[in-house]
Formats: C-alpha cells, structure tokens, sequence
C-alpha cells in the first residue's frame, strides 16, 4: 500500500475512533444530565404536591386524617394532575389504591412499594420506545402520621426529543468534520507525498545515468528544500562526472602521448648517438687530418651530446612528474632573480643580433626559485628564437591586484592556430619547426610549474606574441 494511502487511513481510522469515543461521551453526559433534571423535576413535585395534600387536609375539618385522604382522594388527583400535569395514584399504608387516574400501573409501583413502606422516597425513570416517563413514588406523612402512598406518573417524551435532537446533531456534526478532515488529510498527504514519489522517480532515472531531470520547486517548507538540494546533488553530480569524464579524456590522451614518445624517443636517441660516435671514431683512429674539420667535428659532437641531455633530462622529468622532492616555496623579492635571469639570456639573445628589455618591479611572492627560473628561460629562449630578426625582446614585470604579472613580448609571426589551440598540451610543436632538438614540452612544463605556484600563465596570439605569468602576492598564497 502506498504512503499517502497508509497515512490517509491512519488518520481516518483515528478521527473515526476519536467521534466515536466523543459520541458516546457527549451522549452520555447528555443522558445523564437529562435523568438529573428528571430526578430533580419529580423531587420538586414530590414536595409541592405534598404540600397541597398537607394543606387540602388541614382546611377539612376532618378528626381522622386517613379517613379524610380517602374522602378527598378524587380532589386530589383532579388537582394534582391538572396543576403538575401528571398522572397519579392514591394508596393507602398497605399499597392499595384508594383513587387514580393512571391508565395502566407501572410495575415500578409494586417493586418499590417495601422501601416506600420504610419511608423512603423512590424515582424511576422508564423509557419506553420514543416516550420517556417519571416515575415518583413517596409516602404522605403529615403531622409525623402515615397516611399513605403517592405514586406519581409525569411524561417528559419533550426532554427525551430534546436529547435525541442534540445527540443527532453532534453525531452529523462529527460524520462532516470526519469527512472534512479525511478530505484534509487527502489532500495534505499528497501534497506531502507527491513531491516524495517524484524524488523517488528522479532518483530511479539518476540511478540509471539519466540526468535529464527537472523537479519544478515551490515553496520554502521541508520537502522543497529537499527537492533543491536533490537538484543541487544532480547538478554536482554530473558536474563532478563531466570533469571525470573530461580529467580521463586528458589522463588517456596523455598516456597515448608519452606511449607514443617513448616509443618514438628511441628512435631520436639514435640519431645523436649515431652522429657521436661516427665523429668519435673518425677522431680516435685520424681519418682526417682536416682540423677545421675535427673543430666541426667537436662542435657536431659537444652540440649532439647537449641535444642528447636536453632528451633525457626532460625524460627524467616526465617520469619525476614533472617536479622536484627537493624544491622547496621561499619567501622573497622576486625583482632580483628576474634580473640575473635577463641577464643571463641577454648574452644568448646578442648572439642572434637580439636584445632584452627589461622593466622590473619589485614585488614579495611565496615560489621555488628554481622552477620559475626555468619558467623565464623557456619563454626567453622562446622569444629569442621566434622574434624577427634585429627586434627586440622587452619584460615587463609589476604588481596589479594583488598579484605578480610577468610580460614578456616579442615580434613574431603569428603561431598557426592549429597550434595555438593547443599550445599548452604535451608535445605540441609545428610540423616545420627547424628547431630538431624541440620535444614539445617546454611550455606543458610551465604551465605545470605554474599551476603549482597557484598562479597563471597565458599566451595572447598575433604580430606580438605575450607571454603572461601571474604569480599571487605572499598575502594571497595558500
């Protein structure tokens, strides 16, 4: 059975419970409040009508009052009756009917008629079918004398109609509150549970990996913000599996790209090596005597052994992932280290007729002193060898927004964008790149060190290619 069902039926049946137990309460206050009133409507006639006796006896100048409530026993009735609208019956000490009015004796006479001998006074009241009768029965003791017995029939159907009336109109009135609630309760309970059943639809089709989901949400009560955070929890969800999704797209590509550079490194390993020792041999046993070749020859050889370095130290690098136990963050003005650096290159760059410009502002960042080193060097040996010929390379470096921007620019044709759109990937470098010894990997590793030091690095494309660093201040780093 379905939730708003059970709850719908619990509440009912309790409501059912409730007016039934109400009913019969009410009910019985009500009775019991009536038979009072009767009790109380006899007992008061008890006395009036006594006093009435007491009084038609006492104006009679009768020596023997027994023989006189005999003499006056029709008075009697006729007067009773007609003044306290009853019926009634006039015994003598022993029960016997000296005069009446009463069609029909009530049983209740003679069953209480041994107490009535002893004095006591005796109420009934009998219920017969839809009438309601009172039923008095008392002795006439007058002057400390026992004269005889009254008993006293009245009719009081009109108060049995007046309870009826009143027990039927609360038992209509709990019959439309019951259905009124059950309509309620309905109602409320599948407003409560219909949101549940869509939740538990939802979740049904998140757990089959449908995420085309929408719960419309009204309101500010418990349900809705739990449909809201069911939303919330979807959204997350296929955000976190979209990143998986995208994080493992990146992991395979990656591995596909360092399966193929293995499988390719090899081969470049060979050339050098190749070229290494043919030179070396042709030295060791003198084929030529050329020295011009020979100094060639050292040349070939020292910048063949440097390719070779450069491909396995990058292959050591790769295999570290791509960072270094030693390396530890300092604290420190990051002006004087750009400088030697600017330094250092501008020897390199006066070699292919370039110069560096350099505009550097001091500034306190948290970093390993090694890696951005090595960071500068790659994008100024970029510039170098990419500039136009006789231009000239500026860095600018200042403090903007709590952070550390590094510029460095330098004229250039514009990168292909084919590979442009990649730039920062593994091993992205262009099909006719005349620089043989290039792997690919200089500005991955960057953009590696870079994101290590909480920082950012772009590249913006054009006549002028800028290379940008933003490295936040020792305030900002976490």
């Amino acid at each position: 059975m379905k939730l708003k069902y059970k709850f719908t039926l619990i509440i009912t049946i309790t409501m059912i419970f409730l007016g039934l137990s109400l009913n019969i309460s009410v009910r019985k206050i009500l009775k019991s409040n009536m038979e009072n009133s009767i009790t109380n409507s006899l007992k008061e006639v008890m006395k009036s009508t006594r006093e009435s006796i007491k009084y038609t006896l006492s104006i009679r100048d009768y020596i023997f009052k027994d023989k006189a409530l005999v003499q006056e026993a029709d008075y009697l009735i006729e007067y009773i009756s007609l003044n306290y609208e009853s019926q009634i019956q006039i015994c003598d000490v022993n029960g016997n009917s000296i005069a009446t009015n009463l069609l029909e004796n009530p049983i209740e006479f003679s069953n209480n008629l041994k107490e009535v001998k002893d004095g006591k006074t005796i109420v009934n009241i009998k219920y017969n079918n839809n009438s309601l009768t009172g039923v008095l029965s008392y002795p006439l003791i007058i002057n400390k004398s026992y004269l005889g017995i009254i008993n006293l029939t009245k009719d009081y159907t009109p108060l049995l109609i007046d309870y009826k009336k009143a027990t039927n109109t609360l038992t209509l009135i709990e019959i439309f509150l019951i259905i009124f609630i059950f309509t309620i309760s309905y109602r409320l309970t599948n407003k409560i549970v219909s949101p549940i059943e869509t939740l538990t639809s939802a979740s049904k089709k998140l757990s089959e990996g449908n995420y085309d989901i929408n719960i419309n949400v009204e309101g500010n009560d418990e349900i809705s913000i739990l449909s809201k955070e069911f939303i919330n929890m979807k959204t997350k969800i296929q955000e976190q599996i979209l990143d998986i999704e995208k994080e493992k797209e990146k992991v395979e590509k990656l591995a596909l790209s360092r399966k193929i550079f293995f499988d390719t490194v090899t081969h470049e390993l060979k050339t050098p090596l190749t070229s290494i020792i043919g030179y070396s041999e042709m030295m060791i046993e003198n084929i030529v005597d050329d020295e011009e070749f020979k100094a060639r020859a050292l040349d070939r050889i020292y910048s063949e052994s440097q390719r070779l370095n450069k491909l396995v130290l990058e292959i050591i690098n790769i295999s570290k992932g791509l960072s270094s136990i030693n390396d530890e963050f300092i604290n420190m003005d990051i002006a004087p280290l750009i400088k030697a650096i600017c330094s250092d290159m501008s020897i390199k760059a006066e070699k292919y007729n370039f110069g560096i410009y350099s505009i550097i502002e001091s500034g306190s960042v948290s970093i390993k002193p090694n890696k951005i080193k090595e960071v500068l060097i790659n994008l100024l040996d970029n510039a170098i060898k990419y500039s136009i010929e006789n231009s000239t390379i500026i860095l600018n470096s200042y403090v903007c927004n709590d952070f550390y921007i590094i510029d460095v620019i330098n004229e250039s044709l514009p990168i292909p964008e084919y590979i442009f759109e990649h730039i920062f990937e593994p091993f992205v470098k262009s099909n006719d790149s005349s620089d043989l010894s290039s792997t690919g990997l200089g500005l991955y590793l960057c953009k590696e060190i870079i994101k290590d030091h909480d920082g950012i690095i772009t590249l913006d494309n054009g006549d002028e290619i800028i290379s940008t660093i933003k490295l936040p201040l020792i305030k900002n780093h976490n």
